[in-house]
């Protein structure tokens, strides 16, 4: 039995439009880190790879790449700075043990909307938008934390 009974394939996806969330407009918004994770580029570079929720899922989550691991120090340092100002930003003191540990932290996230132009693989020129991230601030939102019960689950 395949893996994908049930499943429709749409063999040309790559032509169709996103029906998912837009790109948040510019401006500010909560955000909770909902991902974090060391990631390897298809160039074999090392990366510190953050996913931001934008307002709830109200908009498409962001993603970050931190060049940490860089070759080119300028490069590096540049990421380290961000990278810092990130940690801070949601309430660490140094770097954690773990990227894991930004995960289900919030902050206030100031982003700008914009229209990036690019080739894709056939040499054709593609318009996406982009969002970048122009500032972070700490959160003024209390983190969410589950009631603890003394009573033992049903199953």
């Amino acid at each position: 039995m395949s893996d994908f009974n049930d499943v429709d394939f749409f063999e040309n996806a790559e032509q169709m439009e996103s029906t998912g969330p837009e790109v948040a407009p510019t401006g500010e918004y909560e955000a909770k880190i909902i991902a974090a994770e060391k990631y390897k580029s298809n160039s074999g570079n090392w990366t510190q790879k953050v996913t931001f929720q934008i307002d709830g899922g109200t908009y498409r989550d962001h993603n970050e790449w931190y060049n940490l691991w860089s070759t080119t120090e300028k490069s590096k340092r540049i990421a380290s700075e961000i990278f810092s100002r990130l940690a801070i930003t949601v309430g660490f003191k140094k770097l954690p043990e773990h990227g894991s540990d930004f995960i289900g932290k919030q902050l206030i996230l100031g982003i700008r909307q914009y229209e990036d132009k690019w080739k894709n693989d056939q040499g054709e020129e593609v318009i996406s938008l982009k969002t970048k991230i122009l500032k972070m601030e700490p959160t003024q939102m209390k983190p969410v934390i589950a009631p603890v019960s003394s009573e033992k689950p049903p199953f």
